[in-house]
C-alpha cells in the first residue's frame, strides 16, 4: 500500500504560495509539517511526486533556497516562501498581491477567473498567458505598490511552465479545467490524474518558459497599439 496518501494539513503545518510544494507535502514527498525541508528532501520529492529529472529537481532546489537567502542554512520551511518578492510575486495567478493582504492562500475567485480562459475545456500556453496578462494589468491598476520587472516576469513564466509540464505532461501540455481545479483549490492530485510518463527535464522547461515570455511580449505589443 502506497504511504503517500493525501491528508489535510494541520492546524500548524506550514504550508507556501506554491500549490505543487503544498501538494507535495499533503501527500507526504515533503515532510507533511512543511518544517525543516532540506534541498536533498526537496529534490527528492520533486522527483518522486512530479517525476521532475534529477538535474530539474536539484536545480529547482538549490534556487529555491538561493532565492530565499538561505543557501548557507540546512533546512527551510514551505513558509519561508511567504516573503514577498524573494519567490512570492505580485500578479499571481491564484494568490492576492502583497498589498491586498493574504499573499500565500490560495483564492478560489482568482483560481475561478483563471479556469474561464479555457479553451474546449482545457487550459494550455494561450490560456495561461492571458490570465496572466489579466492579473498583470489588475495590479497595474489597483496594486499602488506593484513590483514587476523582469525576476517577477521570470518567475510567473517558469511557474506556468513548471505546471503546464509537470500536470499537462501525458495530455499534451494541456489541463482539463476540472484537474487543475482539484489541484490548485484543493492541492490534491486529480482522480485519474498520473504523474509524467517521462521524467521533466530541463529543456522542455526552459523552451515553454521562452515560449510564455514571447506571448507576453506579444501582448504587451498589442496593448500598445
Amino acid at each position: 500500500m502506497s504511504t503517500h496518501i493525501w491528508q489535510k494539513p494541520g492546524t500548524h503545518d506550514k504550508r507556501s504560495p506554491c500549490p505543487a510544494l503544498n501538494v507535495l507535502a499533503n501527500y507526504g514527498y515533503l515532510p507533511r509539517s512543511g518544517e525543516n525541508i532540506t534541498k536533498s528532501q526537496l529534490a527528492r520529492g520533486l522527483q518522486e511526486g512530479l517525476n521532475a529529472s534529477s538535474l530539474l529537481a536539484n536545480f529547482l532546489a538549490y534556487d529555491g533556497f538561493r532565492k530565499l537567502g538561505k543557501l548557507l542554512d540546512r533546512t527551510i520551511n514551505l513558509d519561508d516562501l511567504n516573503q514577498h518578492t524573494k519567490v512570492e510575486h505580485d500578479a499571481s495567478l491564484t494568490r492576492k498581491d502583497f498589498y491586498f493582504g493574504d499573499n500565500h492562500t490560495v483564492n478560489p475567485e482568482l483560481v475561478d477567473l483563471l479556469l474561464k480562459q479555457n479553451i474546449d475545456g482545457k487550459i494550455n500556453e494561450d490560456s495561461l498567458s492571458n490570465f496572466h496578462w489579466i492579473r498583470l494589468n489588475h495590479s497595474k491598476e489597483f496594486n499602488p505598490t506593484l513590483l514587476y520587472n523582469n525576476p517577477q516576469k521570470f518567475l510567473s513564466a517558469g511557474e506556468s511552465s513548471l505546471l503546464l509540464n509537470f500536470i499537462g505532461a501525458n495530455t499534451n501540455l494541456e489541463i482539463e479545467i476540472e484537474k487543475l481545479e482539484v489541484f490548485l483549490k484543493h492541492e490534491k492530485f486529480p482522480e485519474g490524474w498520473r504523474k509524467p510518463d517521462k521524467a521533466v527535464g530541463v529543456g522542455p522547461v526552459i523552451s515553454s518558459l521562452r515560449s510564455f515570455l514571447k506571448r507576453y511580449d506579444q501582448l504587451e505589443k498589442g496593448q500598445k497599439k
